[in-house]
């Protein structure tokens, strides 16, 4: 029964990961062959064109799975304690699947074990429209792929639609003309596409055959993007994804009677200077238990909508009013200036001389009782913070988020303007009013009306130290001003922060960045477990599973195990970090978490 227990649960993580990377078009490194390798057969950057708009892979499906058992997430699965509980669910949602997989032939377990290797997913244009391609290494799970094309094949003759076959080269492409459909299998590799007549191409570019073909692998804006991507040490991404937005938007427009004037103003935006976009996932690499990079390739002399992207570099220290209890800390510098006078530009440019002044700096003059341009805009002092924060009573909406504005001139602030766009706004709403703490007028909207379930929103803003603060919520105003002038427990002096400054700053090696975040994953679990372990929710719950099975499954799991005390969770759960850095050729993100040892 144990062995059974964890095979169910090693299934249920692959699931969730194959899940994720399949729905949001993840996929690995380039990880091109040596020259023996490519003889037998092309990898997905080999295989497909340079011209390829969106490109997802998977290197190997089963080192993916083990670097996944490795992570702090698939350890906690393996949790004693826990894994009762997903073994549940997990069984729960097969049987809730019994009729797909009676239709396919096949359990979820024997559909989950079938790819061997790798994985990728591309979308290729051709002169009649995009193709999408896949290619599925099954390995020895070739003969489960086979009882699936016999059903399609079965299907199809069912429905009298004409199957062909056709020899290219020692390979057999089957195509169903009618349907769009393409597909080869050789060497235990599944290859299929929505052209019957690109699926040929494919068998030829597969085979060497000598048909003209340049690889997407020869494509200098994929191999700069995913250059990019690889971890600290050189580690080889296990995911990772390509597109060419522009591209995209060109074969999108294609078919348009309107697609001469789109592709005009794309110009005029400077948006044809976006070249592309990527990234990757490395799990259990040396000291960290995840890194996932994002790199956006621009041309070095920005144009039109691309001007606007300013970040600078900058303190990205806590401010005295966070304190060390806050779910994530995010901050940026920015020039905003340089952002204001692109935006200003372009909108003059289209809409014609002072259009950005009349249409949007007087409109905003007018709703907010200031003026915009002066009172604001050039008060803005290049930095901006956002905090999230989970309140005491916890609620479906408990977490709480903060939006800090660093400006120049708070004395003006503080007597002028934001008294003035107080009554403009209380002008509309009578519910607004005010609260005095220490020094400063908090301006907030009394909102009586409150749920057992859901939070009322409560805004609220006030001037701290040069920083205005918007929230969602009073509380977490108050909060932010109670810590400003005590000086305890501040996020700038926790241990966990500095370590992942600390890690931040050795990855950069004195390179300047300009956006840096610290996330508590922590504090998110515990409201989801405390939520989980209200009777109240798990029936609210079950209202909802009624037609989903999802939620059918956790409840089902949720109700038949205990969950373990949080303290058996959360020493799984690492802090975690995120920096940005404007590059020559663009700007790139960084996302990691650290290895819990």
């Amino acid at each position: 029964m144990e062995t059974r227990s964890q095979d169910l649960q090693t299934k249920f993580e692959y699931a969730f990961i194959m899940k994720k990377i399949i729905a949001f078009g993840m996929s690995v490194w380039l990880g091109l062959l040596s020259a023996d390798a490519y003889a037998q057969r092309p990898t997905a950057p080999r295989l497909f064109s340079n011209k390829t708009i969106v490109y997802a892979r998977v290197d190997d499906t089963r080192e993916l799975k083990d670097k996944l058992a490795q992570t702090s997430t698939g350890k906690m699965a393996e949790d004693k304690d826990l894994k009762p509980i997903l073994s549940t669910f997990y069984s729960t949602i097969t049987q809730l699947l019994q009729g797909i997989q009676q239709q396919i032939g096949l359990s979820v377990d024997e559909l989950l074990s079938i790819p061997n290797g790798e994985l990728a997913v591309a979308l290729v244009p051709t002169k009649a429209a995009p193709v999408f391609c896949v290619l599925l290494e099954a390995g020895s799970e070739m003969p489960a792929v086979q009882l699936l094309l016999d059903r399609l094949d079965q299907r199809m003759a069912g429905r009298n639609i004409d199957r062909q076959s056709k020899s290219v080269g020692r390979i057999e492409v089957i195509q169903y003309p009618t349907r769009s459909l393409g597909y080869f299998i050789d060497s235990d590799v599944l290859v299929s596409c929505t052209s019957p007549e690109y699926a040929e191409t494919l068998a030829q570019i597969w085979q060497a055959s000598g048909i003209d073909h340049t690889p997407l692998s020869d494509n200098r804006n994929f191999t700069d993007i995913l250059s990019r991507c690889v971890g600290t040490e050189g580690e080889r991404p296990q995911v990772s994804f390509y597109a060419d937005p522009v591209a995209i938007a060109r074969e999108a427009l294609k078919q348009s009677p309107t697609s001469f004037v789109a592709l005009t103003a794309m110009k005029a935006l400077g948006l044809d200077g976006f070249k592309g976009i990527g990234g990757s996932l490395i799990l259990a690499a040396n000291e960290f238990d995840t890194i996932a990079h994002l790199h956006m390739l621009m041309e070095t002399n920005r144009q039109g909508v691309l001007r606007a992207l300013r970040p600078k570099s900058g303190s990205t220290e806590p401010e005295q009013w966070v304190d060390d209890t806050v779910v994530s800390y995010t901050t940026v510098n920015w020039d905003f200036q340089k952002t204001i006078k692109a935006v200003q530009d372009i909108v003059d440019t289209f809409g014609g001389e002072n259009a950005f002044e009349s249409n949007f700096i007087q409109n905003a003059n007018r709703r907010l009782g200031i003026d915009f341009r002066k009172d604001f805009m050039e008060l803005l002092n290049d930095r901006l913070t956002l905090v999230q924060m989970v309140l005491p009573e916890k609620k479906i909406n408990s977490q709480s988020n903060l939006i800090a504005i660093h400006m120049k001139s708070p004395e003006k602030l503080k007597n002028e303007i934001l008294p003035k766009l107080f009554e403009q706004i209380r002008g509309t709403d009578s519910r607004w009013t005010t609260r005095q703490e220490q020094e400063s007028t908090i301006y907030f909207l009394d909102s009586k009306g409150q749920s057992e379930t859901v939070r009322a929103p409560q805004p609220a803003f006030t001037l701290v130290g040069n920083h205005v603060l918007f929230s969602d919520s009073l509380s977490t105003i108050l909060k932010a001003l109670e810590t400003y002038e005590g000086g305890d427990n501040l996020l700038a002096e926790s241990i966990e922060y500095k370590l992942i400054r600390d890690k931040i700053k050795a990855q950069l090696k004195g390179q300047d960045f300009s956006v840096m975040s610290y996330q508590r994953p922590d504090e998110q679990l515990k409201l989801f477990y405390d939520l989980a372990n209200d009777p109240q929710n798990i029936q609210r719950l079950e209202d909802l599973s009624q037609n989903n099975p999802f939620f059918s499954a956790l409840v089902a799991a949720l109700k038949s195990r205990k969950l373990p005390p949080f303290e058996q969770l959360a020493k799984y759960i690492v802090p975690a970090g995120a920096f940005m850095t404007e590059e020559e050729n663009g700007l790139h993100y960084t996302t990691f978490s650290l290895k819990r040892e």
